[in-house]
């Protein structure tokens, strides 16, 4: 279909929506695609070639007019400038509507410009009404956006030049950030092309000039060395937003070559890599250390039982399976495309992965190849729920009105039970996986009616049910057990209010103990602590967490973490449990903490929002809001890493002394004399460093009294830890130091600092030391090489 316009801008009238509205138009209309890609999607002359803006705001009481009407239905794509403002304006309400009727939510994208999405984004796009068991529902939806907030107006601009990728991807059914990775190549070749041509020129006029050659060479360096400078920055950009596999990259390819150009050596650039790699990281916080990246955005994750395989679901409706080492082991499409929760895939012990497929049968896969092994083929209606007991024995699976369980060492069906209701998609094994609780419902299609299920507690080893009890709920967030008992955590929803149940059930004389409500809450995540003596249960309500002793149903301690809460874990060896937050924070509580506590720097999660966490391996998963990939994050990264057991003297204070400051600072000329804060030398005195309340650091040679270099923004430093065999020199404090070259800049960063040694570093984390090698430039190439094969 030909459309008049590729898009509409609705939006308020008001200065910064329309500043936002005037620009972003401009910008849409001035835009060329890459010419490769042009030529691959058949375009000709301007890319997008007509954009549609109201310049005038009708009053609120007033119908669309017809021409607003028509260039809605012209339009192939509606752009929302988002600011809290917008939910005021009935105008921009009405355009939102008329077009979702017209064109569906899919071709609306929301720009925010001011204020949090939640307060921003129309409901229209935030919402999509669909039928869930015959029940009309909103199900909550992330539209596609960009954010352009700002400071100020030249900071918002300089945003939609960067954001607008993300809305012009789509137009053409591109990748984002294979769009944006065209553009950074077409930059860095017009770069290149434009040294080849002042390159060729200059070649042609030296034969008549020796002095153009060295004009030639030195431009060349000089855009070799903005080259590699920009490749530095983005790999710490990179590593900024967690993304680590593409900030070694990026360094790596600033000390080698870029795009086939023999790059030259940068302190920025090994720098950068260094931090990248984490090579001197020892355990004492987890940083993103890998990812997993891919083709839509990430919805599900889940690991094995032994934490060393994991599988995502993205919104491609794929799913990828991969190792502890980040390598895919398969990715499957052809799923069972209505209704895939997480309930629809799981884990069989540690050797096996099943899921439903696009049939309604299960596909059964392999691990260790990622094959296929076996399908358990439907019988009348497709199955829509599986679940593999922790050891690998059975696979339990659901359709409508059958539950069967399925031998998998001998490869057949052991038994089924059959019911007149409907089965739900969640079923749970007890901690023995001698039991497993499956629910059954009768359907309930009115909003203001109550919903009750069944739940089933059946006997794995001969398929018989040995009880049922009847719930006042409708959806089942989690079950737990300890002893006869299961700790049943329920949702029930009456009209526009949601109740959340956490029921005590004995499930072996089939008596319930205790059942306490939570009004106006959803109950997300139900778990306890093992320890011998622990008697308590752990729910999560959105952002509060509650501790119910297992016996009485009393409320024992209630924590509020301030933001949604996407997942909890205890402790192993200790009543205490570790709270993951979607606004990246982490924090600490048990039953004996006045309050809950964050570690500030023990999990550095640098990403703005999270939607799910897993364990996994070492450390954790976690899918950031909106984004194609899940992110690894450990704490102990380095292979390296070697336990010392040690005693350790600390530098002596080499500084000079605050009354001697004056003297020092008239001597050497230094500059900005009321922010120095400490003064120190290298062991022979060769080297003087000064540090600044700013974070700068002044190095000076003692001899001439000159400055040598400034280092800028790096942190405190008030030891001298020695020179390495290689000549470098190791500064900073408890805390933080850094390597300097010969050259006087860093090269490497090192947290927890305890000693230098000859040929390693001593690093203290927590009450251990650690000893680690000294990098060198080959070393630290080395490392990265490990991670492109």
């Amino acid at each position: 279909m030909e459309y008049k316009y590729d898009a509409f801008i609705s939006y308020r009238h008001c200065d910064l929506d329309k500043f936002v509205a005037e620009n972003l138009h401009k910008i849409l209309e001035t835009y060329e695609l890459p010419k490769n890609l042009k030529e691959k999607l058949n375009i000709k002359g301007r890319t997008i070639k007509r954009v549609f803006r109201d310049q005038e705001e009708l009053p609120l009481s007033s119908n669309l007019e017809d021409p607003i009407i028509e260039a809605l239905k012209d339009s192939k794509y509606l752009i929302v400038i988002c600011s809290p403002r917008l939910k005021d304006s009935l105008w921009c309400k009405k355009e939102i509507e008329t077009f979702k009727k017209i064109r569906g939510r899919k071709n609306i994208f929301c720009v925010l410009i001011e204020g949090e999405p939640k307060d921003s984004f129309p409901e229209e796009v935030l919402y999509e009404e669909e039928i869930v068991k015959g029940k009309k529902t909103k199900k909550l939806v992330e539209p596609l956006a960009a954010d352009v907030r700002g400071e100020n107006k030249k900071e918002v601009l300089s945003k939609i030049k960067d954001e607008k990728l993300r809305l012009i991807a789509p137009m053409y059914n591109l990748d984002y950030d294979d769009l944006r990775q065209r553009h950074k190549l077409r930059r860095q070749k017009q770069i290149l092309m434009t040294s080849v041509i002042v390159a060729s020129a200059c070649l042609l006029f030296a034969l008549y000039t020796g002095i153009m050659l060295l004009k030639i060479t030195s431009q060349q360096k000089m855009l070799k060395n903005h080259q590699a400078a920009t490749l530095s920055s983005e790999s710490l950009d990179y590593l900024k937003n967690d993304n680590r596999y593409n900030a070694i990259k990026s360094a790596y390819q600033a000390l080698t070559k870029f795009n086939g150009v023999k790059m030259p050596y940068t302190s920025e650039a090994e720098y950068a890599l260094s931090e990248s790699l984490g090579v001197y990281n020892a355990g004492s916080s987890y940083k993103s250390i890998n990812e997993v990246d891919t083709k839509g955005v990430a919805s599900f994750v889940k690991s094995s039982e032994n934490n060393k395989y994991g599988v995502i679901y993205d919104e491609s409706e794929t799913f990828t399976l991969f190792d502890n080492n980040f390598k895919v082991i398969g990715t499957y499409t052809d799923l069972y495309g209505f209704g895939i929760n997480e309930a629809t895939f799981s884990f069989i012990g540690n050797d096996l992965f099943s899921y439903i497929n696009k049939d309604g049968n299960i596909n059964i896969v392999n691990i260790k190849d990622g094959k296929v092994k076996n399908t358990i083929k439907k019988k009348d209606d497709s199955y829509n729920s599986v679940k593999g007991d922790i050891e690998g024995n059975y696979l339990t699976y659901t359709d409508d009105h059958n539950l069967y369980i399925y031998d998998m060492k001998d490869n057949k069906v052991k038994g089924s039970i059959s019911s007149d209701q409907d089965y739900i998609k969640d079923i749970y094994f007890s901690s023995d996986s001698k039991y497993l609780f499956a629910a059954t419902e009768i359907k309930n299609y009115s909003l203001d009616e109550e919903d009750y299920l069944t739940m089933h507690v059946i006997k794995v080893d001969d398929v018989s049910e040995i009880n049922n009890v009847e719930l006042n709920a409708g959806f089942i967030s989690g079950i737990i057990t300890k002893g006869d008992n299961a700790y049943m955590l329920l949702n029930r929803i009456i009209g526009t209010n949601n109740n959340s149940l956490l029921v005590s059930y004995n499930y072996i004389n089939g008596n319930k103990n205790w059942e306490k409500t939570y009004d106006n809450t959803w109950g997300k995540f139900i778990t306890r602590s093992y320890p011998e003596g622990t008697n308590n249960v752990t729910i999560v309500n959105y952002d509060t967490v509650r501790m119910i002793n297992m016996d009485s149903g009393d409320e024992v301690k209630a924590f509020s973490s301030g933001s949604e809460i996407i997942g909890i874990y205890s402790y192993n060896d200790s009543e205490v449990y570790l709270i993951f937050n979607s606004n990246n924070s982490v924090i600490y509580m048990g039953p004996d903490f006045k309050d809950s506590i964050e570690y500030a720097g023990k999990y550095e999660l640098n990403l703005e929002d999270y939607k799910k966490v897993a364990i996994f391996n070492n450390g954790f998963l976690l899918i950031p809001t909106n984004e194609n990939r899940v992110i690894y994050y450990e704490a102990n990264s380095n292979k390296d890493l070697k336990e010392e057991n040690i005693k350790l003297d600390y530098p002596s204070d080499d500084s000079i002394k605050i009354k001697d400051f004056d003297k020092v600072k008239k001597d050497y000329n230094i500059k900005n004399k009321s922010l120095v804060e400490k003064i120190f030398y290298d062991t022979n005195k060769e080297i003087m460093f000064v540090t600044y309340t700013n974070n700068d650091i002044a190095i000076y040679n003692v001899k001439d009294k000159t400055l040598l270099n400034t280092l800028t923004k790096v942190g405190k430093a008030e030891h001298y830890f020695g020179k390495d065999k290689y000549g470098r020199y190791y500064i900073g404090d408890v805390s933080n130091s850094y390597i300097i070259d010969s050259n006087y800049n860093k090269v490497g960063h090192i947290k927890g600092l305890a000693k230098l040694e000859k040929d390693k570093v001593i690093i203290s984390s927590g009450s251990k030391y650690y000893s680690l090698p000294i990098y060198t430039l080959n070393d630290l190439l080395s490392e990265a090489e490990k991670y492109f094969k």
